[in-house]
């Protein structure tokens, strides 16, 4: 006959979760680079606003006789369609009461550094099809192509 204990595992369930949340928002790479939205309920897309990109040529000196020129700004609506993907960890009572370790501690981590690792993945294979270029070969190095790279790179990775 096996040995059965529900609340040792539904105790835990809350503490596992939390466990998982914590690991996946401290070890995520591409995460802070995207634009992050929460869907209404029993949605399965999100909207995005993309903006007309300004640069510091948009900026002009004033003078005091004469008018600046008004920029045009424009947006356009992005569709983000939701997917959802799942990872299970069946952790019996057997495992609980017979190992040394703190599972229920341990369990948390494992997952959500998995699921970090599944949405870096996703991610990066997502942006392998941008095509954004700041200069082009065999062109001399500026200091405005090192300031337009880490404008691309700490821009939010929804918009490149």
């Amino acid at each position: 006959m096996a040995l059965t204990n529900t609340s040792t595992a539904a105790g835990g369930i809350g503490k596992t979760i939390g466990d998982a949340v914590i690991a996946f928002n401290h070890v995520n790479v591409m995460y802070p680079l995207v634009t992050v939205k929460q869907a209404a309920r029993g949605s399965n897309s999100v909207q995005f606003s993309d903006w007309t990109k300004l640069t510091s040529a948009n900026v002009t000196a004033a003078t005091q006789a004469t008018a600046t020129t008004a920029v045009a700004i424009t947006s356009a609506a992005r569709t983000a369609t939701i997917s959802e993907h799942v990872i299970e960890a069946d952790v019996s009572d057997l495992v609980l009461m017979g190992s040394g370790d703190n599972v229920d501690s341990n369990a948390g981590p494992a997952l959500g550094n998995s699921v970090a690792s599944k949405l870096d993945d996703d991610l990066v294979e997502l942006g392998k099809s941008f095509s954004q270029t700041e200069c082009g070969a065999g062109s001399s190095l500026a200091l405005s192509h090192i300031f337009g790279s880490m404008r691309l790179d700490l821009a939010p990775f929804v918009r490149n």
